[in-house]
């Protein structure tokens, strides 16, 4: 029994640091399409928000694909901003 559930949570952190590996990619391969450029903390906060907004854009292509929606979104060079900040610039 404690072999089993010593393995379960190895595969739940294996999982875990998988799913960071890939955000962190995904994140460079953002930053290089649109020529981001962050420093320490920043770099850290501007990637959270990115992959918050990417899961934001899959939940609601996934209600899309149900046809709950009537159009997709994607990423594009606003998706390191939070909501407060693209308001501004579309005040």
């Amino acid at each position: 029994m404690k072999f089993i559930a010593v393995a379960l949570l190895c595969a739940i952190l294996v999982s875990s640091i998988l799913a960071d590996l890939e955000g962190a990619k995904e994140w460079e391969n953002f930053k290089s399409q649109f020529n981001k450029k962050y420093e320490g903390d920043e770099d850290q906060q501007r990637m959270k928000i990115f992959l918050d907004n990417k899961k934001l854009i899959e939940e609601h292509n996934a209600k899309y694909a149900k046809g709950e929606v009537s159009y997709t979104l994607g990423i594009n060079q606003f998706a390191d901003l939070t909501k407060e900040e693209i308001k501004k610039f579309h005040g």
